[in-house]
């Protein structure tokens, strides 16, 4: 059976669709879509009709497109209120022959999810980062092995409960069940780094529309997060006051023409302006040179952030997300952050945007779920296939309904897995 599953990230910029199979270590992409975001403003779904609207918009092209119905997705969602934790659960083994099965695993996942925590913060992911048994520590998830008892350090990520609650009913409201969900800073990760980069320690900057994350990776998981209130909006922005023109017309050259290259010919006019004084002409290196200052304002902000976990070590550091398009942009970065910088496109066939990072890191993580949690259900069946596989899915956490809250068939299964009973 292939694994075959969509995968939605809805962002204040865009939303974006893909809908692919993993292959081994690869990516089949049968279907890969973004349509501009409408209803969202720093990770806030302000106006749920039109994101609903978008989204089924989307998920609509992708079915007719593969003759089929996407009945599931797994989320990307905002990284702007997310917090990171290290806890851990232990719990006995079930089986007689003390064998640890996968209903084990999720039960300690389950108890490492115990900790005191503000009252409006959700659980959005329990990610198990080393498991303790009676006689040895692994890493792998250590089904078959055999034990008494099971122990699971996790790292656990939360988010404001409106923001996670405002987004799954947008998904249900769209006609289709979540799969699984985490932050776009860990999914990117997925995507952008490998697995020695993870391990001795990475820094990744998502450029956003007005916000920016910066997050840091080692030992093999995320570490340390931050927000910064820069974005590709502040360029835009930029160009719009220097130039004295719209914001809209300035977003038009920002895409069309921009670039940090200031070596780039200034016989290039793209825009003209007249007033009383005359005429003033400004040309493609004119872009590059309000590019240039933009990026370093953004850049000196991120690195504020970056400063907080500067040890004097040199750390892998990638930009990724939509802000990051922008030529040369790299070469900025370099100077201001103080080290080498890279922007990570993705090579994936069908999906060579960078927009869709997060996407594509999603699908290795739902891979990696699989593994803890048994197989997950397809997110469709294509007409060539027969779909036997049976659906595993544990789910996330949602508190109890407010009063007169409907309670939806997702909200059902996540307060499943994550119910506190031993």
């Amino acid at each position: 059976m292939r694994d075959i599953y969509a995968v939605l990230d809805i962002g204040s910029a865009t939303i974006k669709l893909l809908v692919g199979e993993v292959v081994s270590a690869n990516i089949n992409v049968l279907f890969a879509k973004k349509v501009t975001s409408h209803g969202i403003r720093r990770g806030k779904i302000e106006q749920m009709t039109t994101v609903v609207s978008e989204v089924k918009q989307l998920l609509n092209e992708a079915s007719t497109a593969l003759n089929t119905t996407i009945t599931s997705v797994a989320l990307c969602i905002p990284s702007i209120y997310a917090h990171i934790y290290q806890s851990d659960g232990i719990t006995k083994v079930n089986s007689p022959l003390d064998q640890i099965t996968n209903e084990d695993v999720v039960r300690a996942l389950k108890l490492s999810r115990r900790f005191v925590r503000d009252d409006d913060e959700e659980v959005v992911s329990v990610i198990p980062t080393l498991f303790q048994l009676d006689t040895k520590m692994v890493k792998e998830v250590p089904i078959g092995m055999k034990s008494a008892s099971l122990k699971a350090e996790s790292l656990v990520i939360t988010t404001k409960k409106k923001l996670l609650y405002s987004y799954i009913s947008a998904v249900e409201k769209a006609g289709v069940e979540v799969l699984d969900i985490t932050i776009n800073a860990y999914s990117c990760a997925k995507e952008a780094f490998d697995a020695v980069y993870l391990q001795e320690g990475a820094i990744l900057i998502d450029i956003g529309y007005k916000s920016s994350t910066v997050s840091f990776f080692e030992g093999g998981y995320l570490k340390y997060i931050a927000q910064a209130a820069v974005g590709g909006y502040d360029l835009t922005r930029k160009i719009a006051s220097s130039w004295q023109i719209p914001m809209d017309k300035a977003e038009v050259y920002k895409v069309k023409y921009g670039t940090c290259n200031l070596s780039i010919g200034d016989e290039d006019i793209i825009h003209i302006t007249r007033d009383d004084n005359g005429e003033r002409l400004y040309t493609q290196r004119d872009l590059a040179e309000v590019l240039n200052d933009g990026v370093k304002e953004i850049m000196e902000v991120i690195k504020t952030k970056i400063d907080v976990i500067n040890d004097g070590r040199g750390y892998e550091t990638v930009i990724v997300g939509g802000g990051g398009e922008l030529p040369d942009i790299h070469r900025v970065a370099s100077e201001v952050l103080e080290s080498a910088v890279r922007v990570y496109r993705p090579d994936t066939i069908g999906a060579r945007d960078m927009s869709f990072v997060a996407c594509l890191g999603m699908m290795y993580y739902l891979n990696e779920r699989a593994r803890v949690l048994g197989k997950i259900k397809s997110s469709m069946v294509l007409p060539d296939i027969s779909n036997t596989m049976s659906i595993r899915f544990k789910g996330l956490t949602k508190a109890r309904p407010i009063h007169g809250e409907k309670r939806s068939k997702f909200s059902t299964v996540i307060e499943n897995f994550f119910s506190e009973e031993d």
